[in-house]
């Protein structure tokens, strides 16, 4: 049911509920009295990430996806159409955009209306090149937030011209920052000492650095001592409000004080779907050429979800042997099982 910009659906066959405050992204699962957080949402992902394009002019030796402007494609609309749609049945809150760069997607402002018009919040991650006067005012009128990434070089000036412009249209705005081993010195100054760009935004999201680009693995961080400071510092970082992705948890376990309540660990396939470009729908996004995934164009989303033999592996994976007798394992589950050498244990 709608109740104003709460959302809220049963799940009676795993006897919990959802909510979702489709203004402010608040979510919460909420369990009958006696039983369990369920392990997976069998209805349906609450979350999907969808690329709707490979490109990107700035060519990124560490994007996961390799995205450039030379060999690229853009998600038809007709087939984010039947996302939109198939997603509605599985009760899904939230489809995050992302490419490449997705705001350049040449349909990006309707795939946006699209999304609302169904009834699911979406929201997108930038590099900022392409935020025209018309992505901004759509951005402001369907999307529940965007992100802009920020990494070295970096250009004060620009960000804080970008951001500003943004906070004009009144639009809710985050900053996606890569935990990186050449950046961990940097986040943990400005996590005690603010840069000025960084005080009109909502928050700063973590992202903890993956060996999927070309700069392969030589990008995690290794440095034990600098990754408990920096981890430290945005634990003790009162004047920006700052979170991780679930990739992120294994360090949030062992240097953060954060109750277990609010932490979650890898939700892949047990609360949220990646969905490429070519239509193909994998757990998560850096399994992309794993051979991992279901074809959309074949099965429907829910299908895929609830039987294709990859997903339903992943699932019986989740426990992994080298953590038995962890005491830190009730919060991290594990960390990441796809790539272990990004846990910091």
């Amino acid at each position: 049911m709608m109740d104003g910009k709460l959302l809220e659906i049963g799940h009676p066959n795993q006897h919990y509920r959802t909510l979702f405050d489709q203004k402010t992204g608040f979510f919460v699962r909420k369990e009958e009295p006696g039983w369990p957080e369920p392990t997976w949402a069998k209805d349906g992902p609450e979350l999907i990430d969808l690329s709707i394009t490979s490109y990107c002019q700035r060519k990124c030796s560490f994007c996961y996806r390799g995205a450039n402007n030379k060999i690229f494609s853009h998600l038809d609309i007709a087939d984010v159409t039947r996302v939109v749609e198939q997603a509605v049945d599985c009760g899904t809150f939230q489809i995050a955009l992302g490419g490449g760069n997705p705001n350049q997607h040449p349909h990006f402002v309707e795939i946006l209306r699209l999304i609302r018009e169904h009834g699911i919040v979406p929201s997108y991650t930038t590099n900022g090149d392409g935020l025209t006067k018309m992505v901004l005012k759509a951005s402001a009128e369907f999307c529940g937030a965007m992100a802009i990434s920020v990494y070295p070089p970096f250009n004060e000036i620009y960000y804080q011209n970008l951001i500003e412009e943004i906070n004009s249209y009144g639009i809710k705005l985050n900053l996606h920052a890569i935990i990186r081993n050449d950046y961990l010195e940097l986040w943990t100054k400005w996590l005690s000492d603010l840069p000025s760009f960084m005080k009109n935004v909502n928050a700063v999201i973590f992202l903890n650095y993956k060996p999927t680009g070309n700069d392969g693995d030589s990008l995690i961080p290794k440095k034990m001592d600098m990754a408990e400071q920096f981890f430290k510092a945005a634990n003790d970082c009162k004047s920006i409000k700052i979170g991780f992705d679930s990739c992120s948890i294994s360090g949030i376990a062992k240097w953060m004080n954060v109750p277990i309540e609010l932490v979650e660990p890898c939700e892949a396939a047990r609360f949220s779907v990646f969905i490429s470009e070519d239509m193909k729908m994998y757990p998560c996004s850096f399994m992309v050429g794993k051979g991992w995934f279901g074809d959309l164009r074949k099965d429907s989303l829910l299908d895929i979800w609830q039987t294709n033999e990859y997903f339903q592996k992943f699932r019986s994976e989740f426990v992994p042997m080298r953590c038995a007798g962890c005491s830190l394992y009730d919060i991290c589950k594990g960390g990441c099982h796809l790539y272990p050498s990004i846990n910091y244990c």
